[in-house]
């Protein structure tokens, strides 16, 4: 278990964790023989990357 020193990180591993959920259950429920024979990305694992990509942008990102 992650030792916290700050609310703010609680919350920003929290929000992560719901992004990781989100991908795994888009994964889940995907269309596994779709995405063997070429499909790139459900709909839902595509939203799901957005705001992976998002929370990177916003917390690991370059500050301007």
């Amino acid at each position: 278990m992650p030792k916290y020193n700050t609310l703010k990180e609680r919350r920003i591993d929290g929000e992560l964790g719901l992004i990781i959920d989100e991908m795994g259950r888009a994964m889940w429920d995907a269309n596994k023989e779709a995405i063997a024979n070429g499909l790139p990305l459900t709909g839902n694992m595509s939203l799901a990357l957005a705001k992976f990509q998002d929370y990177c942008m916003r917390y690991y990102g370059k500050k301007a």
